[in-house]
Order: structure tokens, then sequence, then C-alpha cells
């Protein structure tokens, strides 16, 4: 008797172990209600981390499995269209998806070209970022420059060598 208990007890136990949760369904465009492929579909937990994630397919299909979807939220995004979250706690699947056109808003960019770049025995810098207001010539931003010696008759040096071609 203990032993058919044991069993039946491990039985249970694997059942509600193996159980999954098919979380499947379309993503299309709400306009023209054409398939969307490659839109961002993620699955995220109660607490907000990712719990499964995937791409809709060239039909717009997804499919993912989970153990649970209880508290669980489906978020579907692509560039162009406005993101959507859907509740799964009480959603049937295969469902569809309807993502809406909109816009997505970029932050802001700021690119900046280094100062000094080297490339075998040439090193390049970048003179105006080196510049200031009161300079009255260029051997003013010379003497600004590191490892860059503007002797008073004018000549150059870079580490103490003498510069043998120099272009501005």
């Amino acid at each position: 008797m203990n032993r058919l208990l044991a069993y039946m007890l491990c039985l249970i136990v694997t059942v509600s172990a193996v159980a999954q949760v098919n979380v499947s369904g379309t993503v299309v465009d709400k306009d023209s209600n054409e398939p969307l492929t490659g839109a961002s579909v993620i699955v995220k937990g109660a607490d907000g981390k990712i719990k499964k994630y995937a791409t809709s397919k060239g039909d717009g299909g997804f499919a993912m499995s989970l153990p649970s979807v209880a508290g669980c939220r489906l978020e579907v995004s692509m560039m162009s269209f406005a993101k959507q979250s859907i509740p799964l706690d009480s959603v049937s699947f295969p469902i569809t998806v309807q993502l809406e056109p909109g816009t997505t808003l970029l932050k802001e960019v700021t690119v900046k070209a280094d100062r000094i770049h080297e490339q075998g025995d040439t090193i390049t810098y970048n003179v105006g970022s080196f510049a200031q207001q009161q300079d009255r010539s260029i051997g003013d931003v010379l003497k600004r420059m590191p490892g860059i010696n503007v002797e008073q008759s004018g000549k150059i040096q870079y580490q103490g060598e003498d510069i043998n071609k120099f272009y501005i």
C-alpha cells in the first residue's frame, strides 16, 4: 500500500512538473491586417524580468512554451509600430496581436572625433580640438598638443626629434 501511494505521489509530481503552457499567436498590422515579420515578442514575469523571447516568423506567427503564465505579460514591439502589452492571465491561445503604426523617438546622440589617432608610424591630431579662441597662429595650437615642441626659431619637434613631414 505504501509503495502504491509513493508511486502515485511521484506520478502527480511528474505530471504537474511537465505541464507547459504554449504561448502562440500571430502579429499583424492593424491597418492592413498583413502579417509582420521580425517583431519582438517577449514574455515578462510579474517581477518584470524576461521569461521567454521570440521573433515573429514570415507568416507573423510565434510560439513559446512556459511552465506558467500567471502574472505574466506579453510585450510585442517593432520599429515603426507602437508597443503592445497584453496580460496573459485571461487570454486564450493562439492570440492575434494587432500593432498600430507609431513613431519611435530616438535619444540625441553626440559624435566626437578622437583628439589623437595613431596608425602605424603616423600620428594624426585633431587640431580643432586643441585650438582656443585666443590663438593667434598655428604655433600657439601646436604648443598645446602632447609630445610636440615648437622652438623660438619655428623648428617643430615630436618627442625631441625633428619632424621631417608635417601636414596641416
